[in-house]
């Protein structure tokens, strides 16, 4: 997957396919878009009064301070421009929580980002538009060829000089913004240590449950089935019709044995999955709820393995979830494959109310799309409707 490392490999790599690339013009654009967070500060220095200056700074403390948290998402997105590489985003804090170091890099980010990088930025682009304007002026109108000559061969070198200038300064403020607002190391650990412990809880419970379902299921059935076939040998020269009919329900009770089976193994793994894929194993989810199923499906190949299973198994779990509580009309599943990420959105028109934090199989989707470095959002307000997007790398 692209990240900041192959921006700074692309610069060292070959000039002309680097000039060629999105990678210039995204620079400029993460630059063009970090120029308003020093708005205020600007306008308050043009006054040249120590008392606008002065208020301009408390201003900005306070909205460090309180709005740290959004600004650093806000960032974490923007950086998405010049680094496609998802920022592990550190658990929700309060909006003020000095106790925590993750409030403190944010507070001192957005410092940052109100005053020194927006200078930088603003720097650079004028070298930028400087040169531009420079290329305009530096052709003369008339005049042989010759007088033309020192201006097409030198400014287009300049412009490339600016493009990997600013190419280089939005990269490196990509890194700082990724060291400052990424998750750090140890809370990661400890989050990923807590999302195995919760898989392990998970795989445990789904183990009892195939234990239960084979129990108070299959075997009764297998069971029955011993019984009729014992009491069909019984009869088979005293009754033929008593055993015929022995034999009858001795059928039946297989059939309904192998329908249990097959939906246990539905459960584990579906065979469907394996050997055609989502788009067929989704379908066949849908062909058997009870509730009507639209399916968008864009899967132009099948994504890696595992991803391919967790991908199935979130579709599923949200199709148990929606039969359960949802009391739904209607669902919509859309799936669509691009380069580098599946993305899934799943729809009902029920009356809402989903939450992870009650202890629902959302959290159980939350951590197997975790270990995958997925993400998964929900949207259920009281009343509904219901959205889960799941995103999945796949490069």
């Amino acid at each position: 997957m692209t990240d900041v490392t192959s921006l700074w490999q692309s610069i060292t790599g070959n000039p002309l396919r680097f000039l060629g690339s999105p990678w210039p013009w995204r620079a400029l654009a993460y630059l063009l878009t970090s120029l308003p967070g020093g708005a205020a500060v600007a306008v308050a220095a043009a006054f040249g009064r120590q008392t606008a200056l002065l208020i301009a700074m408390i201003t900005l403390l306070i909205v460090a301070v309180v709005l740290s948290g959004p600004i650093a998402s806000l960032e974490r997105r923007r950086l998405r421009l010049i680094d496609p590489a998802a920022v592990p985003t550190p658990k929700p804090r309060t909006p003020i929580s000095f106790a925590n170091p993750t409030a403190w890099r944010e507070i001192g980010y957005v410092l940052l980002w109100a005053t020194i990088l927006p200078a930088v930025n603003g720097l650079v682009i004028s070298l930028a538009a400087l040169t531009v304007f420079s290329y305009a002026s530096a052709l003369p109108s008339g005049g042989s060829p010759l007088m033309v000559l020192p201006a097409v061969v030198v400014v287009p070198v300049g412009l490339a000089g600016c493009a990997y200038l600013f190419t280089v300064v939005a990269a490196a403020q990509g890194a700082l913004t990724r060291g400052l607002l990424a998750a750090p190391p140890e809370e990661r650990m400890i989050e990923l240590t807590r999302s195995r412990a919760r898989l392990v809880d998970a795989f445990e419970a789904e183990r009892r449950r195939i234990e239960r379902d084979l129990h108070d299921g299959t075997q009764h059935q297998l069971t029955a089935v011993l019984m009729q076939l014992g009491l069909a040998q019984l009869d088979v020269r005293e009754d033929p019709e008593r055993t015929a009919k022995a034999i009858s329900l001795a059928y039946d009770h297989t059939q309904a044995a192998l329908d249990e089976l097959r939906r246990v193994i539905r459960g584990i793994h579906p065979s469907t999955l394996t050997d055609r894929g989502l788009g067929v194993a989704v379908t066949d989810l849908a062909r058997h709820c009870p509730i009507p199923v639209t399916l968008d499906l864009d899967l132009p190949r099948r994504p890696p393995a595992g991803v391919e299973a967790a991908a199935y198994f979130c579709i599923s779990e949200t199709l148990t979830n929606a039969i359960k509580h949802s009391k739904a009309q209607n669902i919509t599943i859309k799936a669509k494959l691009s380069d580098h990420l599946l993305a899934l959105d799943v729809h009902d028109d029920g009356i809402g109310g989903a939450d992870a934090a009650k202890g629902s199989g959302l959290t159980g989707l939350a951590d197997r799309i975790g270990v995958l470095e997925g993400t998964l959002s929900l949207s259920s307000p009281q009343g509904g409707p219901t959205a889960i997007r799941v995103k999945l790398p796949c490069g």
